[in-house]
């Protein structure tokens, strides 16, 4: 890509939600195209019904008000309010919000409440973290991300040190900082609320990275059904241009760093990393073949750092208490700390910043209180394209590499409890659906795969789908599609089989 489109899309992705067609003098038959492959081109003001897997399985809790969500041509599929479920865009409500950690790291300034102001962010410590990262040469930021053990937040656990080195070490005199802030599955709003509520520490991590990593430009993809987030941020971004923390020469050194917002326009594909980076560019975000791998080949073909927003919120704190403070946090080779958010259904719905190394059964049951009413049948964390955790297997301790173990992931953080009310007969058919409607369609697994699953299962008896077929289909997800939307609908199903496997074979009688 030419560097003046470049420039004419960092133009219009720049604070103003200007149509590209304006900017990049595309042909219309491109534009079109491009938007037709999202849920909501347009800026929608009508009210909104989530019919995402967190409200699904509260559905039995207002009826009326999820009919609405099912009645719904445009499918909303997370609102994050997955607190107040069945949720919809005119519901409020704030989360419950607590640290049950041994340190606060991304809840630290949350706990108190919102700090919106810059005077009062820098007034806490911020910027500190900025400032002592710019007293430092890139690699000793780099070693000092690397010797804390922090990984991505986002659910891969990819270390995010390495990341950083890997583009501080590409040769390109331009690289990128991406903020994933596409917080799209079911069941999380932890991204949510660190925009809305603590948006400089997001932002000073940020900077950070571009400072390391050797970035001059970062942008931030909000998904649309934050505009609070949106507002949020692009507000502080504006208060740290004004005071010197973005822009030329910040804090009087030689390193300069724009940063942007784009928002999204209606697509959880874009929360896939590849798609999000050619949302960005304005082309249609389908899902790209790996590798390259954008650390080489990212954001207009340049080296790219990408994280997530908690992933990024946890950098301040490395950078002024140090990485062996937040190592010996957590537990095995999941470091620092975790927050995780609460569904519903829980008697204490909320967002929690807690140690890895608890035990589903304490998150569950001292944490989350159990649930309103009824028994737990299972828990999808960081779904709903993930495994389903059984009460037999509550004894696991929350860490990447131990979710794995049980089929299961730690994800994003997002954690989905459901009972009795809802069947596995209707779970399956609800993740299908929202699969088979939010697939790009780039791969025959995931775009065949989904449908023919939402299709079977959308009938009561079913005669179009043997056992054997549905087997065939699960193995072919996980091990033939393109990115996490197929195979996280072959882990979601495999599971499913695995631990419900009568209720799952009475669906082909």
């Amino acid at each position: 890509m030419e560097r003046r489109e470049e420039k004419n899309i960092e133009k219009a992705s720049h604070l103003k939600h200007e149509k590209l067609s304006n900017i990049t003098g595309s042909g219309s038959g491109i534009l079109n195209d491009v938007d037709s492959f999202y849920t909501f081109p347009e800026n929608n003001n009508e009210i909104e019904y989530c019919s995402g897997t967190a409200c699904f399985v509260s559905r039995f809790r207002d009826p009326s008000l999820f009919g609405l969500a099912e009645k719904s041509e445009k499918k909303t599929y997370c609102l994050g309010k997955c607190y107040l479920g069945p949720a919809s865009s005119n519901k409020n409500g704030e989360p419950n919000i607590e640290v049950k950690s041994s340190a606060a790291i991304v809840l630290e300034n949350i706990v108190n409440g919102p700090l919106r102001d810059i005077k009062d962010y820098s007034n806490t410590g911020g910027f500190l973290a900025l400032k002592n990262a710019i007293a430092m040469n890139r690699e000793e930021v780099v070693g000092t991300i690397k010797d804390s053990m922090l990984r991505g937040r986002g659910g891969a656990g990819f270390p995010t040190g390495v990341k950083w080195e890997s583009v501080l070490t590409q040769s390109s005199d331009r690289k990128y900082v991406v903020v994933n802030a596409d917080e799209g599955d079911a069941g999380a709003y932890i991204d949510k609320v660190i925009m809305e509520y603590d948006p400089f520490k997001l932002l000073e991590g940020t900077v950070i990275a571009g400072y390391a990593s050797g970035s001059s430009t970062g942008y931030i993809y909000i998904r649309r059904e934050y505009p609070e987030a949106v507002s949020t941020i692009l507000g502080a971004i504006q208060s740290m241009n004004e005071n010197g923390f973005l822009g030329r020469n910040i804090l009087g050194s030689d390193f300069s760093f724009d940063l942007h917002v784009v928002v999204g326009k209606g697509s959880y594909v874009c929360g896939e990393e590849t798609a999000m980076l050619r949302a960005i560019e304005g082309r249609r975000p389908e899902v790209s073949v790996r590798p390259p791998y954008p650390t080489e080949n990212g954001l207009f073909n340049m080296p790219t750092v990408i994280d997530n927003v908690e992933t990024l919120a946890n950098v301040p704190w490395i950078l002024t208490k140090g990485a062996d403070k937040f190592k010996d946090l957590g537990f095995s080779k999941s470091r620092g700390t975790k927050a995780v958010s609460l569904n519903s259904l829980f008697k204490r719905p909320g967002l929690y910043e807690i140690d890895p190394g608890m035990s589903l059964e304490d998150l569950i049951f001292e944490i989350g209180g159990g649930l309103k009413e009824g028994n737990v049948s299972g828990v999808i964390i960081g779904g709903p394209l993930a495994g389903i955790v059984t009460p037999d297997k509550f004894s696991t301790k929350l860490g990447y590499e131990e979710m794995h173990a049980i089929g299961a992931s730690l994800g994003h953080g997002g954690v989905i409890a459901f009972d009795e009310h809802t069947s596995m007969h209707e779970l399956i058919e609800n993740v299908s659906t929202f699969v088979a409607f939010e697939s790009c369609g780039k791969c025959t697994p995931c775009r065949v795969g989904s449908r023919v699953i939402r299709d079977a299962f959308s009938a009561r008896t079913n005669k179009s789908l043997s056992y054997d077929d549905y087997t065939d289909i699960v193995s072919t997800l996980k091990e033939a599609s393109l990115c996490g939307l197929g195979t996280g609908l072959g882990d979601f199903l495999s599971s499913a089989n695995t631990n419900f496997n009568r209720e799952v074979r009475s669906c082909f009688a």
